[in-house]
């Protein structure tokens, strides 16, 4: 009997102690040594430590792969490479730089082969109080947490359904909590450069800067993030003339 109690005793600590690293916030990811040597955006040079790439299929086009960005953890900062981002849908631009506060930076070659680089602000990544209220309810009207969780890559991470508001679709999302905004990601779908990434992240709408969709199952599309490790990319923007746009 005794052996028992102490069996299930254990098995409870267990289950507090999982259940408290997931309610915890997500702990900074930090970049390696190489950062304070390589991080010169001053020099036109950008260093990313790490990398997260997700697993995709979308049904509707058949088509599947693998989408992989680069992340510098400080800033929060992404580079989304041709290779490995956008491919054939990013015109002839060989890499795109996102920062947190809306600043984009476009890397590639024009129709004449001159390497060029452009420069573009998108708002919508520094929403007011009455978009952030607004995106606030969307939440709370649309996401419905099922109840379970789970830790992704050292993330606190919950499950949801997602209803809609004009079909009687629901769709089942893993949201995250990270210490570095993703809005990099989803500021994507409002850059008035067309870059077209293989799966669409327009959660502008409905999610905070810190909530990173790790998982989602619907009718039309199944991602799953797959590996959050380091990585290292240096994205050099010297040599690229700056083409200022009307």
């Amino acid at each position: 009997m005794k052996k028992i109690c102490q069996v299930f005793a254990f098995i409870l600590i267990a289950a507090v102690v999982q259940q408290n690293a997931i309610a915890q916030a997500p702990k900074k990811i930090p970049a390696d040594k190489q950062r304070a040597l390589q991080w010169k955006p001053e020099k036109g040079q950008y260093y990313f430590s790490h990398s997260f790439v997700f697993d995709y299929q979308n049904k509707g086009d058949k088509t599947s792969g693998k989408l992989k960005i680069y992340l510098d953890p400080v800033t929060g900062a992404m580079c989304f490479k041709k290779e490995s981002s956008f491919g054939e849908g990013g015109k002839a631009f060989d890499f795109v730089i996102g920062f947190p506060d809306g600043k984009f930076i476009y890397c590639g070659t024009d129709d004449n082969g001159k390497k060029i680089r452009i420069n573009e602000l998108v708002k919508a990544l520094k929403p007011d109080a009455e978009a952030k209220a607004e995106q606030k309810e969307n939440f709370t009207t649309y996401c419905i947490p099922t109840g379970n969780k789970r830790v992704d890559f050292g993330l606190p991470s919950e499950e949801y359904d997602i209803t809609y508001a004009t079909s009687d679709n629901k769709d089942k999302v893993w949201l995250t909590q990270t210490p570095f905004s993703v809005y990099p990601l989803y500021g994507m779908e409002f850059a008035e450069q067309a870059v077209n990434l293989p799966v669409t992240f327009d959660y502008m709408h409905l999610l905070t800067g810190n909530q990173l969709v790790t998982e989602l199952n619907s009718k039309d599309l199944m991602l799953k993030l797959v590996s959050l490790e380091k990585d290292p990319f240096l994205a050099v923007t010297k040599g690229y003339q700056e083409v200022k746009l009307d």
